[in-house]
C-alpha cells in the first residue's frame, strides 16, 4: 500500500490513510460468508471448530489456529498460520486491490434491522498517540504475547481494531450513508448479520473522512491488546488497520457484560446491603427497562436459579463505600465496580468463580432450578460516559463493555511487509 500525500492530514489527532487491501479472490472463494469470522478473542472452542469446518480458507486459521500436541517453541499454530497465509497468496486465494481505498462496511443486525456504518483505513502510529487514542480497558500480558508472536509470524494486520470517533452533527455518518447508495463491492453474512462493503476511492470522500477523524481523539472499542502490540512495533510497522464508527451512529450499540457467579447467594445476606423486589420471570422486558434507566447507582437484576429480583444498593453502604473507595471515585460509582469491589466480598465467603456473558438469555436456562450460582444483570455504561472516563486516563473494570456486533475478520487484510511508507511525504 502506498500512502499518498493527497490523503495525509497531519495535526494533533489521529492520521489515517487509504490502502490497497488484501482480499479474498471472488474467483476462488464463491461465498465470502464461508471465510469470515468474529475477532479472535470472542471465538470459543465450539465456534472455532465450526469455522474450521466452514472452509479450509476461513480466516480463523490465521487469527486463531489450533494448537497441536506436537507443537514446539519453534513450530506452533502461529507458524502454521504463516504457511497458510503465504500459500493463500501464492495460490491466488488472497489478492491485493490495485487502488488505495478506504473500505466502507454496513453491518445490518437484530430484529429491527439496524445498520451500523464504519470505515476501515490505516491509522498512522508514528505520532505520539497519547491524547489521540483513548483506552478504556486494561491489557494482559498473555494475549499481548500471543498477538506479538502472530505479528512476528505474519507481518500483516489480519483483523481491524475497532475505534469510535466524535462526529459533531453526524456529518461524517451522513456522508457515509450517501455512499451506500451505490452497489456494494461485496456482500456476505455472519451470525445472522448482513455485511456489505464498498471500496471508496473518491478523493473528496476520503479527504472528508480523513479530516473528520483528525478533528478529535478516538476511543478504542475493541482491540486494546492488538493496538498495544502494534504501537510497540511502530518503528517497524508504522500503521494499523482500524475500523472507525461515528459516535453519532444510532446503530452503535454498547451492551453490558453480565456476571454468572458460581457460588450460592444468600438472600438474607443480600438484604443487609440491598433492597430487593421479586419480578415475574416473563416480565424481562420490564426489568430491561428498569436496568437501562440512567438514574441511580447500584441497580442490578439478580436471578438466583428460582426467582428474578430487582436489586438496589441501599444508601448507607453506598455512602460508606464512596467515602474511601479502592478505585478512583468516578470508577467507584459504576455498577460494575460496586458489584465487584463492594458486594461480592460481602456476599460470598471466598473469591467465587465468575463467568461473563453479554447474552443473559443463554445464562438463564443454565441456572434454572439450580442453587449453586446466580446471574447478575448489569446496566450498560453510556458511550459518552465511557469516552469521558477514558479521556481522563481512567480504566474501566475488566469486562465492562461489549460493543455489538463484532467487526468481521476476513473482509480485508493489510500486509505490512509490502506496505511502503513513501519518503518525503511530510509524515512524522
Amino acid at each position: 500500500c502506498l500512502l499518498l500525500t493527497a490523503y495525509c492530514f497531519l495535526g494533533t489527532m489521529p492520521t489515517i490513510h487509504p490502502f490497497g487491501g488484501l482480499r479474498y479472490n471472488p474467483e476462488r472463494i464463491k461465498d465470502l460468508s464461508d471465510v469470515l469470522a468474529p475477532p479472535y478473542d470472542v471465538i470459543d472452542a465450539a465456534a472455532q471448530e465450526r469455522l474450521y469446518q466452514a472452509s479450509p480458507h476461513n480466516i480463523v486459521r490465521l487469527i486463531l489456529g489450533k494448537p497441536s500436541p506436537t507443537d514446539t517453541p519453534e513450530q506452533t499454530w502461529h507458524t502454521r498460520a504463516a504457511r497458510d497465509f503465504a500459500a493463500w497468496r501464492t495460490e491466488g486465494i488472497l489478492r491485493a486491490d490495485p487502488t488505495p481505498a478506504i473500505y466502507l462496511i454496513a453491518q445490518t443486525f437484530g430484529r429491527d434491522a439496524r445498520c451500523r456504518l464504519g470505515v476501515i483505513a490505516l491509522m498512522d502510529l508514528r505520532h505520539d498517540l497519547n491524547g489521540m487514542v483513548y483506552r478504556h480497558e486494561a491489557t494482559l500480558d498473555a494475549p499481548k504475547q500471543d498477538r506479538t508472536r502472530l505479528l512476528e509470524a505474519i507481518p500483516a494486520n489480519l483483523s481491524p481494531i475497532f475505534c469510535v470517533y466524535p462526529d459533531q452533527g453526524a456529518a461524517t455518518h451522513t456522508l457515509l450513508q450517501e455512499a451506500t447508495r451505490a452497489a456494494p463491492t461485496v456482500t456476505a453474512s455472519m451470525n445472522g448479520e448482513t455485511i456489505r462493503m464498498w471500496m471508496i476511492t473518491d478523493s473528496r470522500t476520503i479527504q472528508a473522512v480523513t479530516q473528520a477523524l483528525a478533528a478529535g481523539a478516538v476511543l478504542i472499542a475493541d482491540g486494546h491488546h492488538r493496538f498495544e502490540v502494534a504501537y510497540a512495533k511502530r518503528d517497524r510497522y508504522p500503521v494499523l488497520m482500524t475500523y472507525f464508527v461515528s459516535m453519532e451512529d444510532p446503530a452503535l450499540v454498547v451492551q453490558p457484560i453480565h456476571r454468572v457467579i458460581r457460588q450460592p447467594l444468600s438472600l438474607e445476606r443480600l438484604r443487609r446491603f440491598c433492597a430487593i423486589e421479586p419480578v415475574r420471570v416473563h416480565d424481562l422486558a420490564l426489568l430491561a427497562w428498569w436496568l437501562e434507566a440512567p438514574e441511580g447507582q447500584g441497580r442490578f437484576g439478580v436471578w438466583d436459579g428460582d426467582q428474578l429480583y430487582k436489586v438496589t444498593l441501599q444508601p448507607e453502604p453506598l455512602a460508606r463505600w464512596l467515602m474511601a473507595p479502592s478505585v478512583p471515585r468516578l470508577i467507584a460509582t459504576l455498577d460494575v465496580s460496586l458489584l465487584h469491589q463492594l458486594l461480592v466480598p460481602q456476599l460470598y465467603d471466598a473469591a467465587p468463580t465468575i463467568d461473563y456473558t453479554a447474552d443473559a438469555s443463554t445464562a438463564l436456562p443454565r441456572l434454572n432450578g439450580k442453587t449453586d450460582g446466580s446471574l447478575w444483570l448489569l446496566r450498560p455504561i453510556p458511550l459518552p460516559q465511557v469516552y469521558a472516563l477514558a479521556a481522563q486516563g481512567l480504566t474501566l473494570p475488566p469486562k465492562s463493555t461489549y460493543f455489538y456486533p463484532k467487526v468481521p475478520s476476513g473482509l480485508v487484510l493489510n500486509p505490512l511487509a509490502s506496505c511502503i511508507i513513501a519518503s518525503g511525504l511530510g509524515l512524522r
